[in-house]
């Protein structure tokens, strides 16, 4: 008897997701080569298996086992390619019938998405079937057919090597060993290996057919490595999937498929369930996901519905969470005790239910903090205090022991002190620009100023793309700033343009009204660059500058006014005549990061938890990077990870900055040209598309010295070195 012949019939047809078909591929052939019983098959593979080749393909090699590796649609039948290359099914009755025709067959695997009615029509003229009862993701298929045929290449039976299968999923911790079920001739279905006393598995008659049901997908986003939300969400999907296709990140894989595989999931879900405690409230990427999961659902009919889950925090959500969750209910879990309730309420809310917490509750459960004399920046929450240490997250306190001050710092604080100023703050995300605005106002009170403080970032999309509208939220919000009465309507009558119209409300209205020079503080200006009106509106404010001058009453009331912008992004690039630029007027500050000395500084506000060695090695990491920095001694100094630990893991996507650089990647997915940019500067150190090169810097991912352009720090060059290419 010659060897057992397996047949891989691999079929990824153009129109549809690229599957990791060769990885899978070459896991079989490592897997049999390296088995004791490797002499005794035959491994035979079919690339791009068309409709008319499949019946040629059993017939010629009279295979003993069938492996096919593509996309299934559930009852429907199996993707294969037409003489174009695209998606063309192949239904479960002509399988059917094909494997009546053709005899000999012991085992047939069909290692695709909802295949699990096809194992069942199939069972009928062969032995030993598995399919799958669920979406599978491919690292599963890959894990699954490496110990399907570790199994079988040192002798063990079907049975035994489809368990190996799913211990090959759960060995990597992917929570997908309830995807691949069993059929055995006479026996029924073999989930995962369990059987019923006695050790017969369940008649086929009672088994379940979830490919004849519609589930609901579920996607759950939660902060990773923090025990609490992690525990949660796991007996969430071990709950929920029960009766949903339930996503969580525990299979994803690295780098940009990874990428691609989080935006697909949120897009085909139904439902996504935001876990948010005093940690996940700070993540990046839970934040990330959001943000993608509200935008998708503004433009797909209020799919995915977005279910919030309070892990015992109560405190109020910043901007821009509170955008995404205020306005609508949420749920609540504050111990273990609490965990069968919310699976039932979810579960409630998945089938199109509410969940408990209300407008009402909410004013109970929420502490509502005092209104600070300041108005505080609002980019991400305000800093949480441990014990003596601060995490670095969000707007700083002024009062705070872990704020460094730079160079320009002393600069802002003196010409604040100054009458009728422009000032702009410039620099990258998450440089501390925010911190340092909280702190200029601080100072702009002290000096018998009133302070306007606006966050452009709670302008809605609506506003941005309507002028009318945005010109008068513009001045209905100054008013509301200052607790004045409101005459936008009134101002907004004449028959004049927008800019003509905010600029009297303005000079006749505010500032005449007021018996003190007044600090507007614009942070996030950089949202007003993709405006149609970016250059009227800012025009118009460099027109306020320019008022302070005219020898008149008019000009003596402008003089009242400072202006205080903060941007990320470069202005220069982006309005058309910079003499009606207010960025080149006044004084310009760019934001620097830290020096070794101010790592040293800040390294002893910590306690001094890293050596003068490892101040260097963290330097040479992170080149400074604010962020970064005092996230590395926060990690250290909080006793969570240890020097050594946090160095080895850096580049780790579930390492200390891991949240931090998946969120990067993330942002860029997508954009073909602004990742070509940043290949080429991490190959060539140069980039000639000046536009792409301020978005990247304007996400703190580059920086530019002379004619030559680097990534900001070693610790992206070799992550997204990797990642991207």
């Amino acid at each position: 008897m010659g060897p057992r012949k397996i047949l891989i019939l691999a079929v990824n047809p153009k129109d549809t997701t690229e599957l990791r078909l060769d990885e899978e591929i070459r896991q079989i052939k490592e897997a049999l080569k390296l088995s004791e019983g490797r002499a005794n098959f035959e491994l035979i593979i079919e690339p791009a298996v068309r409709t008319g080749d499949l019946h040629r393909h059993l017939l010629q090699h009279k295979p003993h086992i069938v492996h096919f590796s593509g996309h299934g649609v559930g009852s429907r039948g199996l993707a294969f390619e037409d003489k174009n290359g695209v998606a063309k099914l192949i239904s479960t009755a002509t399988l059917t019938r094909l494997f009546r025709l053709c005899g000999g067959v012991e085992c047939v695997l069909l290692n695709a998405c909802h295949s699990v009615a096809q194992a069942d029509a199939i069972l009928e003229h062969v032995d030993h079937v598995i399919g799958m009862n669920d979406a599978i993701g491919d690292q599963a298929s890959i894990k699954f057919a490496e110990g399907f045929y570790d199994g079988l290449g040192y002798g063990r039976s079907y049975g035994d090597a489809f368990e190996f299968g799913l211990v090959g999923i759960g060995a990597e911790g992917i929570p997908e060993e309830e995807t691949p079920v069993l059929r055995m001739k006479g026996e029924g279905v073999k989930v995962k290996g369990q059987t019923p006393e006695g050790g017969q598995c369940p008649p086929l008659e009672k088994a379940p057919t979830p490919a004849n049901i519609q589930k609901k997908r579920v996607f759950i986003s939660y902060k990773r490595n923090v025990a609490t939300d992690e525990g949660i969400a796991l007996q969430l999907h071990a709950a929920l999937q029960q009766n949903s296709s339930v996503f969580i990140d525990q299979q994803m894989l690295v780098g940009t498929r990874w990428v691609e595989q989080i935006e697909k999931e949120i897009r085909q879900a139904d439902a996504l369930i935001v876990l948010l405690s005093a940690q996940s409230v700070h993540s990046e990427m839970v934040l990330q996901e959001l943000e993608l999961a509200h935008k998708i659902a503004e433009d797909n009919g209020g799919k995915p519905r977005i279910l919030p889950v309070r892990l015992g925090y109560r405190e109020p959500f910043q901007h821009p969470l509170s955008v995404y969750l205020n306005p609508i209910n949420w749920a609540l879990w504050d111990s273990e005790a609490d965990t069968p309730g919310l699976i039932a309420e979810l579960e409630q809310a998945i089938a199109g239910g509410l969940l408990s917490i209300d407008e009402r509750r909410k004013a109970e459960i929420i502490k509502i903090p005092p209104k600070p004399d300041i108005p505080q920046p609002l980019p991400v929450a305000q800093p949480v205090k441990t014990a003596n240490l601060e995490l670095p997250e969000g707007t700083m306190d002024t009062a705070s022991d872990f704020y460094i001050e730079r160079h320009c710092d002393q600069i802002a604080l003196n010409v604040i002190q100054q009458q009728g100023v422009t000032m702009t703050i410039k620099g990258p995300r998450q440089m501390g620009k925010s911190s340092l605005l909280n702190r200029i106002m601080e100072a702009s009170v002290e000096a018998g100023k009133q302070i306007a403080f606006l966050d452009f970032q709670l302008f809605d999309r609506a506003a941005l793309q309507d002028a009318d509208e945005f010109y008068q939220q513009f001045c209905f919000w100054l008013t509301d700033e200052l607790d004045m009465n409101d005459e936008v309507e009134t101002y907004w009558k004449k028959n004049l343009g927008n800019p003509q119209r905010c600029t009297r409300y303005v000079g006749r209205h505010i500032l005449k009204n007021l018996d003190q020079p007044l600090v507007l503080a614009m942070d996030e200006v950089e949202r007003i660059f993709d405006t149609p009106f970016r250059n009227d509106f800012f025009s118009m404010l460099r027109s306020w500058h320019n008022q302070r001058a005219r020898p008149s009453a008019a000009g003596k009331i402008w003089k009242q006014l400072d202006l205080t912008f903060v941007t990320s992004t470069e202005p220069y690039q982006l309005i058309a005549d910079l003499n009606q630029s207010p960025f080149n007027v006044g004084e310009n500050l760019r934001l620097q990061d830290f020096d070794a000395q101010q790592v040293h500084q800040l390294n002893a506000s910590h306690g001094a938890p890293l050596s003068a060695v490892e101040e260097q090695r963290l330097m040479k990491l992170v080149n400074g990077h604010p962020y970064l920095v005092r996230k590395a001694l926060y990690l250290i100094a909080s006793g969570r990870m240890m020097a050594q630990e946090l160095f080895a893991k850096a580049r780790e996507e579930n390492g200390p900055f891991g949240d931090h650089l998946k969120y990067h990647l993330f942002r860029m997915y997508g954009n073909k040209e602004l990742v070509k940019a940043f290949l080429r500067i991490l190959r060539e150190q140069t980039c000639d598309d000046e536009v792409m090169y301020f978005r990247l810097h304007g996400a703190g991912l580059v920086s530019r010295d002379g004619q030559s352009v680097f990534p900001r720090c070693q610790l992206y060059a070799d992550y997204f070195g990797e990642h991207l290419s």
